[in-house]
C-alpha cells in the first residue's frame, strides 16, 4: 500500500512542481514585459492554470499527510515538504529526499 501511495505522492509532486513553474513564468513575463506582449495577451489562459495548480497542490497536501500518517513522521517534517514545495525546482529536491527516506523506511521494516 506504501508503494501506491508513494507512487501517486511521486507523481503528484512533479505535476505540482511544473505547473509551479509554469505559473511562475506567467507571473515573471506579465511582470517584466510590455502590455502587447504574449505574457499579457494570455492571461486568462494562466489564470486557469494557476487555478488547476491550487487544485493539484491541494491534492499533493493531502497525499502528504496520507504519507505523514501512515510513515509517522513528525508535523514538522510535513510542513518542510509542504514549504519546500512551494519553492520552484526545490520541489524536485523535495520529492525526491521524501522517496528516498520512504523507501530507506520501507526497506528497514522489511529486513525487521
Amino acid at each position: 500500500m506504501n508503494d501506491r501511495l508513494l507512487r501517486a505522492y511521486q507523481v503528484m509532486a512533479t505535476i505540482v512542481g511544473l505547473n509551479l513553474l509554469v505559473v511562475m513564468a506567467g507571473f515573471l513575463g506579465k511582470l517584466f514585459t510590455d502590455p502587447g506582449s504574449f505574457w499579457h495577451r494570455h492571461q486568462d489562459t494562466f489564470l486557469i492554470i494557476d487555478q488547476i495548480h491550487g487544485l493539484l497542490f491541494i491534492v499533493l497536501v493531502v497525499l502528504v499527510a496520507k504519507l505523514t500518517l501512515r510513515q509517522k513522521w513528525s508535523w514538522g517534517y510535513m510542513v518542510s515538504i509542504l514549504l519546500f514545495a512551494c519553492i520552484p525546482l526545490v520541489s524536485f529536491w523535495s520529492e525526491r529526499r521524501t522517496t528516498r527516506r520512504v523507501q530507506r523506511d520501507l526497506a528497514a521494516t522489511r529486513a525487521s
